[in-house]
């Protein structure tokens, strides 16, 4: 990163290299989708190549990488939302899928959907420092110190937030066990 700040432009293959899959992590655990994820990928890292200069060189690179990760995810989801909300679905033709031996069965596919869909309204529902607190300890496993790093909280605020999403999750999720 020192490098990428004094005007290197090599240095950030490398930096890919080293924090993509952990940017990745945090976009998909937050979007839930594959696509947008990689989308804000890219973006976290042309943030990262655009503001080098502003980086302080006292920090450490990763916390600084997921923070900005963390914003455009947010932003990701906040225009999705709005577009989501200004179009109407299409309704899906008939399709016939092919079924292998390995794949799992139309009712454990139903199943798994289900709950993913459940999941991913549940993380949605939360408010935005909520989702973000969650998503780096439970898809993350980002120690609280961390996330407060990351975010810019304070360990106390982190905490509320974690145990207020938590709360919301386990209540949004209710009966889904069977």
């Amino acid at each position: 990163m020192g490098r990428l700040a004094r005007g290197d432009k090599d240095a950030l293959g490398p930096l890919m290299e080293r924090h993509s899959r952990r940017v990745h992590r945090i976009a998909l655990a937050y979007l839930r989708n594959p696509d947008d994820a990689l989308d804000v990928v890219q973006e976290t890292f042309v943030k990262a190549y655009e503001h080098a200069a502003r980086w302080n060189a006292a920090a450490e690179v990763g916390p600084w990488l997921s923070r900005i990760a963390v914003n455009q995810s947010i932003d990701r989801y906040r225009r999705e939302k709005r577009r989501r909300a200004s179009f109407e679905p299409m309704v899906e033709g008939d399709h016939h899928e092919t079924l292998t031996a390995e794949a799992p069965s139309p009712e454990a596919r139903a199943l798994g959907g289900e709950t993913a869909r459940r999941i991913a309204a549940a993380l949605g529902g939360l408010p935005e420092r909520q989702r973000a607190v969650f998503v780096l300890r439970h898809y993350e496993e980002r120690s609280l110190e961390e996330i407060a790093v990351t975010l810019g909280m304070r360990l106390g605020t982190v905490k509320s937030s974690l145990h207020r999403a938590i709360h919301e999750m386990r209540r949004r999720l209710s009966g889904l066990r069977t």
